[in-house]
């Protein structure tokens, strides 16, 4: 029934399945209106229940923050191309998908670029030169769009100085624009030519594909040292290489960290401790592919790459190896970083801008519910409690977690200010003071908060004033103005405009500045 329903009216299923992340959303953001004037005792419930779970999520996710940190400094300690070397090929696990040895390993490292400055190319590069695994076993994939492809490619040379020859190859493919059908502004178009043209060349030599080990990254990310010789031991050391990503827990932003505006640290610590404590809290069942990725460069071909028509590509990806794999595809974390550049612009306020513009195309990923229901639909060979959990996870992220901290923030006084009956109840004067205490409380979780963030990231700046630095320790309650502003707006933009049918298949890509 299903099948046939979907054959006749897929185009109709599919737009069903658009609308239904930003009815939710806006639902429950209006709740306290509808349900304020038809059922304000469910109102009253729900507010409290949502105040209940964001101190839970906040206790949660500051144990895995803090487990993620030692997990870190644990990770770092270790020699990781030494433990390589000491594994025993015959006792590894899954041989039918094991590299054929330890030397006819070959990382390929694909990178994206746009129009970033010499400089930032120049330091992902010497961070590639610079790997404790043997560069003779990294091949080097560039691919750059076209409009700024000469000084881009240039830059590329120039950076490298003749430093190639250290690696298994190098390979620079343009990405021509206005190819029709490609959205325009993310880097999956453009992965997509890279990736194709350099599997195309390695089957055109005979390459053995399972020796490869694929790995994508942006053209700001400086990989620590020991990067790539800690992704060979997870690789090597896991079953069932096929149906699992791989990926570090650690996004740093390390690269201008204290020269962007205030949000922007702000916004950049939440992604570095919220992703490395999700690694730690959550079923590795329900985690998908975020900025710095790898996985066997088989798994890449059999997913066919990114979809080009489509305005992201990093959970893409993963959606497209999850069907490919009927749903035993799982993401296997290690805790060596890399480090990017938080969002900068060329100036103060151009920072905001291009903060806001980037968080609006991280939103569009909601892009991903409709296409994964649909495939859920569709694929009987996908487990029940898969389907269900990834539902369940997609409902928290998109549509429960954009909306909780404004509910929280101003549910109860719009409540009050559409039903005037309230303020004669009971609750109107003990739930305030119920979410006031259990709000106050979550309060204790910044301390962890602040400590951590300080240990993983570069000093404050020598010549920075006294005042300055003080105030710097004091940024953690600012977040929820960043909850407020960056964390909510674009996202209820992106889910509105995709319930209205509003595509977005020209994005902004975010400059990077130096």
């Amino acid at each position: 029934m299903i099948a046939f329903i979907l054959s006749r009216y897929e185009k109709q299923v599919y737009r069903t399945l658009e609308v239904i992340p930003g009815i939710l959303t806006w639902s429950l953001l209006l709740s306290p209106i509808w349900l304020g004037l038809l059922f304000p005792s469910a109102i009253v419930y729900l507010l409290t229940f949502l105040c209940v779970y964001w101190a839970y999520s906040g206790f949660k996710y500051t144990i895995g923050m803090v487990l993620g940190y030692f997990k870190y400094k644990s990770e770092l300690k270790e020699d990781w191309l030494a433990h390589v070397k000491e594994l025993d090929y015959s006792g590894l696990p899954d041989p039918g998908t094991l590299p054929t040895s330890e030397e006819g390993i070959r990382h390929i490292l694909l990178i994206p670029a746009y129009n970033e400055p010499y400089l930032i190319l120049k330091d992902s590069i010497d961070s590639i030169l610079n790997q404790t695994y043997p560069t003779s076993q990294i091949l080097v994939v560039y691919t750059v769009e076209e409009k700024f492809a000469e000084r881009v490619t240039a830059d590329i040379r120039k950076a490298f100085d003749g430093r190639e020859s250290r690696l298994a190859g190098l390979s620079v493919y343009v990405h021509p624009s206005g190819i029709p059908g490609e959205a325009v502004g993310a880097g999956a178009a453009n992965r997509t030519w890279g990736a194709k043209h350099a599997v195309d060349e390695l089957q055109r030599l005979g390459a053995v594909i399972k020796n490869y080990i694929f790995s994508t990254i942006d053209a700001d990310h400086i990989l620590n040292p020991q990067y790539l010789s800690r992704l060979t031991h997870l690789y090597l050391t896991s079953d069932k290489r096929n149906n699992r990503f791989f990926s570090t827990a650690v996004h740093l932003f390390d690269n201008n960290y204290w020269q962007v505006p205030t949000p922007m640290r702000i916004e950049a610590a939440c992604i570095t401790l919220g992703a490395m404590s999700d690694w730690i809290v959550s079923d590795m069942a329900i985690k998908d592919t975020f900025s710095a990725y790898s996985s066997s460069l088989q798994t890449l071909i059999d997913a066919d790459f990114w979809d080009v028509s489509l305005g992201i590509d990093d959970t893409v990806f993963y959606w497209r190896a999850f069907f490919v794999r009927n749903g035993d595809f799982v993401g296997t974390p290690h805790f060596i970083p890399y480090s990017a550049d938080a969002v900068e612009g060329s100036s103060y306020w151009n920072s905001y801008r291009s903060l806001y513009k980037q968080l609006l195309r991280w939103g569009w990923g909601v892009i991903v519910f409709p296409l994964s229901m649909k495939g859920f639909m569709t694929n009987k060979l996908i487990p029940l409690k898969y389907k269900i959990m990834w539902t369940l996870e997609q409902f928290k992220k998109k549509v429960l977690l954009v909306s909780i901290v404004f509910l929280i923030t101003f549910g109860f006084t719009i409540l009050t200010f559409v039903n005037t009956d309230v303020k004669q109840t009971n609750f109107a004067y003990s739930l305030p003071f119920i979410m006031s205490f259990i709000l106050t409380c979550t309060l204790v979780f910044l301390v962890p908060g602040t400590i951590v963030r300080f240990k993983m990231t570069t000093p404050i700046p020598a010549g920075w004033p006294f005042w300055r630095k003080v105030l710097a320790f004091f940024e953690g309650p600012l977040i929820i103005i960043n909850l407020l502003t960056f964390s909510f707006f674009p996202f209820i933009e992106a889910q509105t405009r995709m319930l209205f049918g509003k595509k977005m298949k020209d994005l902004y890509y975010t400059p990077k500045v130096r």
